[in-house]
């Protein structure tokens, strides 16, 4: 898998690259990532043509979803954090 491009967007980080006849588009934001693998063909055959692909409707899918992952991240991360316990804390040293 080689990365073939970078599709600019102030949001999030997106490469593109080409792997066995498909474009696998990785997006990345915040250390989540999602990948989409599309086939080569016809209408899919180079970087323009996945410019057209990923347009601003599908980006903005794209940040949904990372909303959604960015909750279920918190939610586990809350759910297995210890709750503060004030016995804990390390004594204040002067």
């Amino acid at each position: 898998m080689r990365i073939i491009g970078r599709l600019p967007d102030p949001r999030m980080q997106i490469t593109v690259f080409e792997n066995d006849g498909r474009f696998p588009v990785q997006f990345e934001l915040g250390g989540i990532t999602q990948i989409y693998r599309f086939r080569k063909g016809e209408r899919l055959s180079n970087m323009g043509h996945l410019r057209t692909y990923v347009d601003e409707n599908f980006r903005a899918a794209v940040l949904r979803q990372f909303q959604e992952m960015q909750r279920i991240q918190a939610d586990v991360l809350q759910r297995i954090s210890p709750p503060a316990d004030e016995t804990d804390s390390l004594p204040n040293i002067i």
